[in-house]
């Protein structure tokens, strides 16, 4: 179901999106910025606090246990409990892995400034019609 509507909705208006963002000004702010902020910011930012909300829970149990995979966890086959340094190092990974995309993001915000605000040849006639190509309202 998600591919269908992804396929559907989500993939054509991120790139009518991407080919008219010149055009809007959402929130007030120049639709490029937007998708500049989006890409090298919000992107990184999203999957991080995904893999966090998955993952720190696991790490902090396995270190507060003092083993990896921590007590009672389900696993799928027969897998031997790991104690000591090497537990405590999968387990803050697993705690702190998160922080890679912070990284990641803090990085995209320096590079957001090098990136093109203004194009060199766009033609401004496609604004007039944009809401009329949107790919939401010609699927309906």
């Amino acid at each position: 179901m998600i591919v269908i509507t992804h396929l559907k909705w989500v993939f054509p208006y991120i790139g009518w999106y991407a080919e008219t963002a010149y055009c809007h000004t959402p929130f007030g702010y120049p639709g490029i910025m937007v998708l500049w902020y989006s890409l090298f910011i919000g992107m990184p930012l999203l999957c991080g606090a995904l893999f966090a909300i998955s993952s720190v829970p696991i790490g902090i149990r396995s270190l507060r246990d003092k083993q990896f995979p921590p007590k009672g966890f389900k696993v799928y086959k027969p897998t031997k409990i790991v104690t000591g340094w090497r537990a405590k190092v999968k387990s803050l990974g697993y705690t702190f892995g998160g922080l890679l995309f912070v990284v990641i993001a803090i990085w995209g915000y320096f590079q957001v400034d090098s990136m093109p605000n203004e194009p060199e040849a766009f033609d401004y006639s496609i604004c007039e019609s944009a809401l009329l190509g949107h790919p939401l309202f010609e699927s309906f």
